[in-house]
């Protein structure tokens, strides 16, 4: 007794263990049921509707064959039954096509079951043959392969083989007899038959749901960002292309690129998780501005582009830029009570049919407004025009020029003098670049300067513009000093940084005599990188000069965090000076702050005696300017220093 009961509780665990191992197979990853369940239906509809059909046209042949073997009243009950049989599965035939629905297909399936069961009782109630009482075994496998689920299979097999049993047992006890081991084998097969399909079939199911539901989470990723939920790249220059199709049929629209201002120091400072959370709230923010109006992507980073259905006006599209402006400047909320303040600076392109542009050619140009605005109106909107155009073909062939000529030869240096006036004489030049291309003659700086930096040739002109500054300081007087300009791609690439001081200590003049320049756009692309960089410079012992102050953000709120010993107050305030006199109280607040702050101050673009004489009365110190001398080559300096003629000039302003 005890090693029955023990298999017993062998066997239950056996079934325990398959069972939950069925329905792990199942569970197998998270899928929609309501998908799995109309999957499902789907599987089973061809079986269902073939039973209906195949049944269907079995009883066409019993109806005709009625009329053959039946006689009396037996003929119309039978033929009847066939007919009706016959009919019914058409109708389910039909009723089934292209459902979803499982209980369709359970009704469909148990009405005809049961009408084959009523024909075989009928038959059997007729013509009693007890070999043909194997037809409700048969109507039980029947039944095993055809049903839909369980809760059919089930009532239909056991009614057939009860009635069976029941007509067997009327027949007599042998006929039973024979007929039991044939019912159990039947039933066992039926359940058996039943359970292997449909696990196979629901297994095939849930593994195709399953990779369906995996398909369509890799075309996701494949066509959206994970982060934002917004088209990604790829996704972006699909919907480009299908916009420039459009356009050349009429459907003009705009193209947009927007990139973050202050988002790495953000990120840097309070970690990739609060920098992830902007992004996505920037992508919110983005997508509640434009609406169903367009399309809203992440390039990468923090780079966005939009896609604007409709093309607006110049004035319009500026008004949608400022408004697009104004919401990325609104302080952030973020987890952990963070709160933070970045812009974002926008490039707009019209699409133009005329012009033939492929999506990269629009995008050039949206990336040409988009860096321009970057670096003049940061935090604003800037749309691609006439001018653009020119300078963007002017800064191509200036790029292509740059990479094939031999810049050692072709670059040159020229000094602008900065005057202290209360000493009366020249402390120092600031060097300038210059560049006599062979191919192309001169070139303006601003223009071959930003080329540069685009291209990545900068830090490599850097380099050769600083040594031949060094090399012209060597002939001045050792306290006169050298001002220098750094660039943004400078700043950001410590290589670079250390390259520079490398060349300054080979050349064997004093690091203190050289001042570097750098300016505010270039520090608050990335501000620690920049305190990195000129950590590096200082720790050598230069001095550090912030340029073009006033021209971008001005902000104060940075300035006691760099390691600055001057600042250089913009000419944009110089050329108001005689109109405004809010701005005489500006300037002379900078030359304020600066005493405070124990900076030094060079006041940039005086050009007049009147400007020198508003600049004196307000306690100005440094001046640079054509005032006092235009930019020279290094062989005029000692001639210059010698005459220091502006001296007469500044006698006369006292």
């Amino acid at each position: 007794m005890l090693i029955r009961t023990e298999r017993t509780a062998e066997w239950r665990r056996y079934f325990h263990r398959l069972f939950r191992r069925m329905r792990a197979d199942y569970r197998r990853g998270e899928v929609d049921p309501a998908e799995l369940k109309r999957q499902r239906a789907i599987a089973l509809r061809p079986i269902v509707r073939g039973l209906c059909g195949v049944v269907g046209s079995y009883y066409i042949i019993i109806f005709i064959s009625h009329f053959f073997y039946e006689t009396g009243m037996d003929l119309p009950i039978m033929a009847s039954l066939a007919g009706l049989t016959s009919l019914a599965s058409w109708v389910f035939f039909f009723w089934t096509r292209g459902t979803e629905n499982t209980h369709r297909l359970e009704i469909s399936g148990l009405v005809v079951n049961l009408l084959m069961y009523i024909n075989v009782v009928a038959y059997q109630s007729l013509h009693f043959e007890p070999p043909k009482l194997v037809y409700f075994v048969l109507l039980t496998l029947v039944y095993a392969t055809s049903a839909v689920s369980l809760r059919v299979v089930l009532p239909s097999s056991l009614v057939a083989i009860v009635t069976m049993f029941f007509m067997a047992h009327h027949a007599g006890y042998p006929v039973l007899k024979q007929h039991v081991w044939v019912g159990i084998a039947g039933i066992v097969t039926a359940f058996g038959m039943a359970g292997i399909m449909r696990t196979t079939i629901f297994r095939a199911v849930h593994a195709r749901v399953l990779a369906d539901k995996h398909r369509h989470e890799a075309q996701v990723l494949a066509h959206y960002d994970a982060l934002t939920g917004l088209p990604n790249r790829r996704s972006f220059f699909t919907e480009l292309d299908v916009a420039l199709i459009g356009a050349t049929r009429g459907h003009a629209f705009d193209l947009a690129l927007i990139d973050l201002d202050g988002f790495k120091p953000v990120n840097d400072l309070y970690g990739h998780s609060v920098g992830d959370a902007l992004l996505i709230e920037v992508g919110k923010r983005l997508r509640a501005v434009v609406g169903d109006g367009g399309v809203v992507a992440r390039l990468g980073g923090d780079e966005f582009a939009l896609i604007l259905n409709r093309q607006r006006s110049d004035d319009a599209l500026r008004r949608f830029g400022e408004d697009l402006c104004d919401a990325l400047r609104e302080t952030y909320l973020l987890g952990g009570g963070v709160c933070a303040n970045i812009s974002g600076s926008v490039g707009f392109v019209h699409s133009e049919p005329a012009a033939q542009w492929s999506a990269s050619q629009m995008l050039e140009r949206a990336d040409y407004a988009l860096y321009y605005a970057k670096q003049n109106l940061r935090g604003a909107p800037v749309i691609f025009d006439r001018r653009h155009e020119s300078e963007m073909q002017d800064f191509g062939a200036v790029d292509q020029t740059l990479r094939s000529s031999d810049l050692e030869s072709e670059l040159y240096i020229v000094f602008q003098p900065q005057i202290d006036l209360r000493a009366q004489r020249t402390v120092s030049f600031e060097a300038l670049a210059r560049w006599q291309s062979e191919k192309l003659g001169p070139v303006r700086p601003d223009i071959f300067i930003r080329a540069a930096e685009r291209s990545g040739l900068i830090s490599d002109i850097t380099l050769i513009l600083l040594r031949k500054a060094l090399v012209a300081v060597r002939d001045w007087p050792a306290d006169m000093r050298v001002s220098f300009n750094l660039s943004a791609r400078d700043l950001r690439s410590l290589p670079a940084i250390r390259r520079i001081c490398d060349t300054v200590r080979l050349s064997g003049i004093d690091a203190q005599r050289i001042e570097f320049e750098i300016t505010e756009t270039a520090m608050l692309s990335d501000l620690d990188q920049a305190l990195e960089a000129l950590a590096l410079l200082k720790g050598m012992g230069s001095r550090i000069a912030l340029d073009d102050f006033g021209s971008g953000y001005s902000s104060f709120g940075y300035i006691h965090r760099l390691p600055a010993d001057k600042i250089k107050i913009d000419r944009s305030f110089v050329t108001q000076l005689l109109r405004h006199e809010s701005t005489v109280k500006i300037v002379k607040t900078l030359i304020d702050l600066c005493g405070n702050l124990s900076l030094d101050h060079v006041i940039e673009g005086v050009e007049t005696a009147a400007e020198l004489r508003r600049l004196e009365e307000i306690g100005a110190r440094y001046i640079q300017g054509y005032y006092f001398a235009e930019p020279m080559r290094a062989e005029a300096i000692r001639a210059y220093l010698t005459a220091e003629s502006w001296r007469e000039g500044l006698k006369q302003t006292g």
